[in-house]
């Protein structure tokens, strides 16, 4: 597994297709998504990057959801 910058945690494909999902992807998108950008991740990956990249990838299937979970913002707890 790789680590991302955030709180130097892995990489987790289950949390990054339920944020997908939350903004409106089909299962189908946020496993593709999720999948891709897993191949894709480097040591040391910002959670900032891996939404752009996880954003254009969706943009290919879903262009409105792509916008969506582009402005999202997940709300305080």
């Amino acid at each position: 597994m790789v680590k991302v910058k955030k709180r130097s945690e892995e990489f987790d494909t289950t949390k990054l297709k339920a944020s997908l999902k939350r903004a409106g992807a089909k299962e189908e998108y946020a496993t593709k998504v999720a999948e891709t950008v897993a191949r894709t991740a480097w040591e040391g990956m910002t959670t900032a990057e891996i939404k752009r990249l996880a954003v254009t990838e969706l943009r290919r299937m879903d262009p409105k959801t792509a916008t969506v979970y582009e402005t999202y913002k997940r709300p305080m707890r």
